[in-house]
């Protein structure tokens, strides 16, 4: 392929993590490939360093004055940034967007996006802390609360491991499933990330790091599933993409998750329903419409099915 630049965007109070997850699967798939495929670099609204959620200094590559074109962006943002004022880098952001490079948040960093417009119509996810925010504040975004979304040339997801697994996605599709494989047992995560949490994290039911050890197939199809890859994929398209027959991925999904496509993905809803339930004020209509049910009935119905409860039974309790 085509070498790739990537241009990170850095708000101040930007989480490291987000950002060093990003570098780490680039810089490995560089050496899985054996030939810089990726190359990065750092740009700032003043052109001045910015400081990192955990005090650490980071200096830029260079200026938005002197930045050229970009093949992908990706902006870098923590706490509150829509408290920031970004003229400069929001004016060649938008030239970006209409030269039709891939633009993406990491973290918070999908509120500047749709602060610019750059996120209308699309499908996109933040941090799960202000997910809620991010859903009243732009109602023109398709909100969606998971770990990351791939939607065209957008891409997004809500920081910490979910970088991980979208930056692992990235290589697979410019790579392959061969090298995407080396890079992660590099980075000791197996066949696939396994996001972690603490228990009570609103993101942390969205993971597929269940314990279980599934067929890089198999793992393709739930990261698949996860990203929401130009929205609802038939069972034939998910076998297309990884390679199998319609009747083997059945067959494999079966027997490795004891469930099919569409069970997976309703249990995944349902999981991401109940911890906006728990976790924020959303209405309850809206929780239906960020988790993808067609109705707040719908929503209701399948909820009493799998918890013994409706969402605003939980929600009072």
């Amino acid at each position: 392929m085509i070498p790739r630049h990537l241009t990170f965007c850095l708000l101040p109070r930007l989480p490291l993590f987000g950002l060093v997850s990003a570098l780490e699967v680039l810089r490995h798939a560089n050496r899985m490939a054996a030939s810089e495929v990726y190359s990065w670099s750092f740009l700032t609204e003043s052109g001045d360093g910015v400081q990192g959620s955990n005090g650490m200094w980071l200096q830029p590559s260079s200026s938005v004055k002197k930045a050229g074109d970009a093949q992908m962006v990706f902006v870098v943002a923590g706490f509150e940034p829509w408290a920031f004022e970004l003229p400069k880098l929001g004016t060649w952001m938008k030239r970006q967007a209409g030269q039709g490079a891939t633009l993406g948040g990491i973290s918070n960093g999908g509120f500047l996006l749709a602060s610019l417009g750059l996120l209308d119509d699309f499908a996109a996810t933040v941090h799960w802390e202000d997910f809620s925010t991010f859903y009243e504040s732009y109602p023109q975004v398709k909100s969606r609360y998971q770990r990351f979304v791939i939607d065209g040339h957008r891409m997004t997801c809500s920081g910490g491991a979910s970088t991980l697994a979208l930056f692992i996605e990235i290589v697979r599709a410019d790579l392959g499933e061969d090298i995407t494989r080396k890079v992660s047992r590099q980075m000791l995560l197996g066949e696939y990330p396994v996001p972690t949490g603490d228990g009570e994290a609103a993101m942390e039911s969205l993971a597929f790091g269940d314990g279980q050890h599934y067929s890089p197939q198999v793992q393709r199809v739930l990261n698949l599933l996860e990203a929401g890859i130009e929205g609802p994929m038939t069972v034939a398209a998910l076998a297309d993409t990884v390679g199998i027959s319609r009747r083997e991925l059945l067959r494999l999904l079966r027997r490795e998750t004891g469930q099919t496509p569409s069970e997976i993905i309703n249990a995944r809803r349902l999981e991401r329903a109940q911890s906006l339930v728990r976790h924020s004020r959303l209405p309850l209509a809206a929780v239906a419409d960020a988790v993808g049910f067609s109705s707040q009935s719908h929503l209701t119905m399948r909820y009493r099915q799998r918890f013994g409860v409706t969402p605003a039974q939980h929600r009072r309790a």
